[in-house]
C-alpha cells in the first residue's frame, strides 16, 4: 500500500489489532484506535488511542472523521463462560453501529470475521469461501459472526458501503501480549502445564501473515468480497509436540472430555485449570475443516501463509525474551 493513509482501528488492545498497528505505523500511517476497558499498551505519535463502546450508539465523530478506512477487528468470543447476549451486543449490534457511522462518515470498512461465521465441511470436502453461514442453532460466537457479516453484505448491495470481508482461521504467533487463548495453551503445553493432548486440531494461520493480508485489501476497491485467511491444519499432537519436543502426553479422546465435562468444569472451578475445556471448544477441535482454500487471498490479495510450526517456535521464544 504506498498512498499513506489515515486508517481507524477497533480491538487495537488485541492480539491482531495490536500486530495491525505495528505494521501499518511502520509503513507510515496515522492510526486511530478505539479502547474500552484494556488499557492501550503501544504508544507511537502517529497513533492516537480514543476510549469507547462500540455497543454503545454514540457518536464517532472523533474516531472516523477525516479516516480513509476503518478496519473492524473488535469481537467477542464465547469459547468461555462469555455471556451470550453480550457476545451477540459486541458482534452485531457494534458492527451495526460501525456500519451506519462508516456511511455517515464515507469510510470504507474491512470488517475481519472468522472461518467459524460458516458451516464446517466433511471430512476431505475443501473448506472455501462459498460455505452456508452458521445458524441460531450453532454456537453464539459462529452464529453472530454470520449476522454480522450479513449486515455488511446488505449495506454493501445498498450502494451505501464500500467494504470487503476477511475470514481468518484460528491465529496465532507474536506479539501475543496478553496472551490470546491459543497462545496460552502453546505456553502452557511448552511450560509442561498441560500433559493432556486429544484427538482433533485447527487450520493455524500467523498474526504476521493476517496483518500484512489486511494492510494489503485496504488498496483493492472493496466491493463486497469475502476472503479466507487461512494457513495449515496442526492437530492438537502435532502443536503439542513442536511446543515440547521431548515431553509425553496423555492422550484423552474428545467424545470422552465431553463426558467428563461437568467434573472437569467442578475441577477448574475448585483450583483453576490453564486450559479452559469447553463444549464449544472441543467440538471445534473435532469438527474443524481439514483442508482449507486460501486461493482467492493469494491471487487477489497476496495472502502467504508461513509454516504453523515457525509461528510456534517464533511465539515460545519472543515469550522468552519478554
Amino acid at each position: 500500500m504506498d498512498k499513506k493513509q489515515t486508517i481507524s482501528i477497533t480491538g487495537g488492545t488485541g492480539h491482531l489489532g495490536h500486530c495491525l498497528l505495528v505494521k501499518l505505523l511502520e509503513q507510515g500511517h496515522c492510526i486511530k484506535a478505539l479502547y474500552n476497558r484494556q488499557l492501550p499498551l503501544l504508544k507511537h505519535s502517529n497513533l492516537t488511542w480514543i476510549k469507547g463502546n462500540i455497543t454503545q450508539g454514540h457518536s464517532f465523530d472523533e474516531f472516523l472523521k477525516g479516516s480513509d478506512t476503518l478496519i473492524h477487528s473488535a469481537g467477542l468470543i464465547s469459547i468461555g463462560d462469555q455471556n451470550s447476549k453480550l457476545v451477540f451486543q459486541v458482534n452485531v449490534v457494534g458492527t451495526e453501529n460501525l456500519i451506519k457511522a462508516c456511511i455517515s462518515y464515507q469510510v470504507k470498512m474491512v470488517y475481519v470475521s472468522s472461518c467459524t461465521a460458516v458451516q464446517e465441511t466433511l471430512k476431505n470436502e475443501l473448506f472455501k469461501e462459498d460455505r452456508p453461514y452458521k445458524t441460531k442453532n450453532d454456537f453464539t460466537y459462529g452464529y453472530t459472526k454470520a449476522l454480522a457479516e450479513q449486515k455488511v453484505l446488505a449495506a454493501v448491495k445498498d450502494g451505501k458501503l464500500a467494504a470487503c470481508i476477511v475470514r481468518p482461521s484460528s491465529i496465532i504467533g507474536p506479539p501475543d501480549y496478553r496472551p490470546s487463548p491459543f497462545g496460552k495453551t502453546i505456553l502452557d503445553y511448552a511450560d509442561n502445564k498441560m500433559p493432556i493432548i486429544t484427538n482433533g486440531g485447527y487450520n493455524l494461520v500467523d498474526v504476521r501473515d493476517v496483518s500484512q493480508t489486511i494492510i494489503n485489501s485496504i488498496q483493492k476497491k472493496l466491493t463486497g468480497e469475502i476472503y479466507l485467511l487461512s494457513g495449515t491444519y496442526l492437530t492438537i499432537k502435532e502443536i503439542a509436540k513442536i511446543a515440547n519436543p521431548t515431553k509425553f502426553f496423555f492422550k484423552i479422546s474428545i467424545d470422552f472430555l465431553l463426558v467428563l465435562l461437568p467434573i472437569i468444569k467442578l475441577y477448574d472451578y475448585l483450583v483453576g485449570m490453564p486450559w479452559p475445556l469447553t463444549k464449544e471448544s472441543l467440538i471445534t477441535l473435532k469438527l474443524a475443516p481439514l483442508h482449507m482454500d486460501h486461493a482467492k487471498a493469494t491471487r487477489e490479495l497476496n495472502h502467504q501463509s508461513r509454516p504453523p510450526s515457525e509461528s510456534i517456535l517464533d511465539l515460545l521464544s519472543w515469550y522468552k525474551k519478554q
